[in-house]
């Protein structure tokens, strides 16, 4: 049995697959493979395939075989993440979508053409391959679990680049890795008291007789349910910031909860329906409004941060730690991740335009001015760049590319230890392919 992974632009970019079904004629469907519960569709695999041949690749026989050992896998990973009671939040959910769909957006050169191009506006869009994202982003959880502690030592590393043979050795474009130190934007005590006091009459209104959706409609801040009066789907536990999930659980059917607050503003919660461990729920969301008073103290907060950077009274590892408010790259020492390689190394076509000019005239080591900032989320502030690190382009050499020759070393390791690992759980895991495809090298033969 062989397993392979395709890793295309990390797997094609699973919303590039997705966007290429809404832009593309349907295909006639049917069963290809079952794995549990799972169903793989011929237009799962079709849509993969096509895609592929879009990257002009040569569609063969080894290669279908080869995408849907991969789908197979995908389900597994899957089905064994619900037997671990492993969960992915909306949250998790919503950051992936917003940075897939940024990169398409940078791709075409604006919102507006996106959606012209596929004929959709971007919250259609989101809404069409949520369930998609949600089955990846489980299945990698899953994947990361699993092998979550197996590492490789420095000898592992030298014997696995020794073993690549010399005109086999990758060629790496042109890159840098760059850091932020991010100051949002923050609402008054004063302003967060409005955005409560707004969010309780709401409520009222809501109790004396006026539609939930209505209000929802009306008012909410939450742009992926406030056309849709409210509502946020069946999800468990773990899928709601602590603050929500704690009041929205114990809610019964048509409840409505007090104002609760959170990170994102003031909600106001009702419940629809409870399927075993699921509740069904919808809300209303009101954010404390942001004004340029608001934008000139972060802007202000910013500056002095700069300032001490220059005047070298803080590293700018310490005010990553103390300052920055993006989660995301602060539990990565300040350095911004590739959305398209999970990595922290960009090419310069990858990267925003401003950020790329900022770092036109940056040397390694060097921090930028204080630069207006807007996160995918909406929230706005200020920024302070750091430019880590900067490499030509060049043959992969084991003095300059440790790092990722180490990552590539265990990959490879993990692949083999996967490669076990599948096989093992498939035996215990029901899984059925269409006859058409029983030739093929698949991770159950």
């Amino acid at each position: 049995m062989k397993l392979k992974y395709i890793n295309n632009v990390a797997r094609y970019l699973l919303l590039v697959v997705l966007l290429y079904s809404s832009a593309h004629a349907q295909v006639i469907d049917g069963i290809v493979a079952v794995v549990d519960d799972k169903v793989i569709l011929k237009s799962d695999l079709d849509i993969q395939l096509g895609q592929i041949k879009e990257q002009n690749y040569t569609l063969t026989e080894d290669l279908t075989c080869e995408v849907l050992n991969q789908l197979i896998i995908d389900k597994i990973f899957v089905v064994q993440a619900g037997i671990d009671s492993i969960e992915v939040t909306n949250d998790e959910v919503d950051n992936e979508l917003n940075r897939r769909i940024e990169y398409f957006i940078n791709m075409f050169g604006s919102s507006e053409k996106l959606e012209e191009y596929y004929g959709k506006s971007l919250f259609d869009l989101k809404e069409e391959f949520r369930d998609d994202i949600y089955q990846q982003l489980l299945s990698d959880k899953m994947r990361g679990q699993a092998f979550a502690d197996l590492d490789v030592t420095p000898e592992e590393v030298m014997e696995f680049y020794n073993s690549i043979p010399i005109d086999s050795l990758p060629y790496f474009n042109a890159e840098v890795e760059v850091g932020q130190i991010v100051i949002y934007a923050e609402p008054t005590l004063i302003q967060k008291r409005a955005a409560k006091e707004k969010a309780e009459k709401i409520r009222q209104d809501i109790l004396d007789g006026s539609g939930f959706g209505f209000q929802a409609l009306l008012y909410s801040d939450d742009p992926g349910s406030a056309n849709n009066d409210g509502e946020l789907g069946y999800v468990k536990r773990g899928q709601f910031v602590p603050e929500f999930e704690a009041v929205a659980f114990r809610l019964k059917k048509d409840e409505i909860s007090e104002v609760v607050e959170t990170e994102f503003g003031y909600h106001i919660i009702q419940m629809i329906d409870r399927k075993g461990d699921r509740i069904s729920t919808r809300h209303i969301l009101i954010t404390p409004d942001i004004d340029n008073e608001n934008l000139l103290n972060a802007e202000e907060k910013a500056n002095e941060i700069y300032d001490d950077l220059i005047n070298k009274k803080i590293t700018y590892q310490e005010a990553v730690s103390k300052y920055s408010k993006d989660e995301q790259s602060k539990q990565n020492g300040g350095l911004m991740t590739n959305p398209n390689t999970g990595n922290t190394f960009f090419e310069m076509s990858q990267l925003d335009g401003n950020v790329a000019l900022a770092l036109d005239n940056m040397e390694v080591g060097d921090i930028s001015t204080v630069m207006p900032y807007t996160a995918l989320d909406g929230k706005t502030g200020y920024r302070i760049l750091f430019l880590q690190s900067e490499s030509p382009a060049h043959l992969a050499n084991i003095n300059t590319d440790y790092s990722k020759i180490k990552a590539v070393a265990k990959q490879a390791k993990q692949n083999a230890e996967m490669e076990k690992w599948l096989a093992k759980k498939a035996e215990n895991i029901y899984i059925k392919v269409n006859e058409d495809y029983q030739h093929c090298d698949l991770i159950i033969n």
